[in-house]
């Protein structure tokens, strides 16, 4: 019995492990709310010749239901352009609500909240 245990335990150890490492979370900016807002440098990835897929997550400040919003979405580094695929909450119960988004591409601007982000990783996919 006691070997299974420790078996067991090894094993959600190992597990562990693998999925903390299967994201690379960058924290690239704190808004004047105290929200957190990072990139999964893992998740970025070229869609085609301008564009890229990525995940960003906002962990609100203050107080909140809500744990973090995990938002997959897409770049358009030539044109300044952005959408989101697929935006999932995660509440501080536990539980999580998922939602397609499929937008069109939208403009990035100067007052945008996704325009650091914009400059970080198209600045990332020139560098390489």
């Amino acid at each position: 019995m006691i070997n299974k245990i420790l078996l067991l335990g090894i094993l959600a150890l190992l597990l562990l492990t693998v999925y903390a490492e299967s994201a690379n979370w960058l924290n690239y900016v704190e808004d004047k709310g105290g929200s957190r807002i990072y990139v999964d440098m893992e998740s970025i990835k070229s869609t085609s010749a301008n564009t890229i897929k990525l995940l960003k997550k906002v962990e609100p400040g203050g107080l909140s239901g809500i744990d973090s919003v995990l938002s997959e979405m897409e770049m358009d580094c030539g044109n300044s352009m952005i959408r989101y695929l697929k935006v999932t909450t995660y509440f501080n119960d536990g539980k999580s609500e998922s939602a397609s988004r499929d937008e069109e591409f939208r403009k990035v601007t100067v007052e945008d909240d996704d325009e650091l982000l914009m400059e970080l990783v198209c600045s990332l996919k020139k560098s390489k």
